[in-house]
């Protein structure tokens, strides 16, 4: 007969399971007000405020965009999704990422994005967030502070939609046939 199985060190809960499955992308109780709450009286989690702390005070943690809500339209030439980077890059600094563009944003970060960002953006009601570009994410990081927006700030009257204002080879050949092709006329 089979030794019985040894009962594990703690209970199983939805978040250790959903974890364990890989259901859960963040850690258990990340930011919520009820794991706050547990830590303050002493009920459920006797290391998890000192393991917060550890967390916010090791030196890989920058908090120089903490109070920056930021939306990240980054696409390719050909409207790939390519934000994941950025979206890394200012987590690492701090700030919160926004789904979509909406009041409570503090920034866009834009390049050959989607027309539906765009409309969204012109949408709002001022005071807009600032519309900047992928190198003031880069700049924010090497620097390692906020840096002024105003040097990366984009022009959306001018913006490039991914897929819509691409210029093809095509057109720019009939574009200098079409002198010609007008004097036949």
């Amino acid at each position: 007969m089979p030794p019985p199985p040894v009962p594990p060190t703690r209970p199983a809960t939805r978040h250790n399971t959903r974890l364990a499955t890989g259901a859960l992308s963040t850690p258990p109780n990340a930011g919520s007000s009820r794991s706050q709450a547990g830590a303050q009286n002493g009920s459920g989690g006797a290391g998890k405020g000192k393991e917060k702390e550890k967390a916010a005070e090791s030196p890989g943690a920058l908090a120089v965009l903490r109070g920056c809500t930021i939306f990240v339209d980054v696409r390719t030439e050909e409207g790939d999704d390519a934000g994941a980077l950025f979206v890394d890059m200012l987590k690492g600094l701090g700030a919160k990422m926004a789904t979509r563009v909406g009041s409570r944003c503090t920034h866009v970060v834009y390049k050959n994005g989607l027309m539906s960002t765009l409309t969204r953006y012109r949408l709002l009601k001022d005071p807009k967030p600032f519309v900047v570009g992928i190198a003031w994410v880069v700049e924010c990081v090497e620097q390692r502070t906020r840096v002024d927006e105003a040097r990366f700030q984009v022009n959306l009257d001018m913006a490039n939609v991914a897929g819509v204002n691409r210029v093809s080879l095509a057109s720019l050949r009939l574009g200098s046939r079409l002198p010609s092709l007008l004097s036949l006329l």
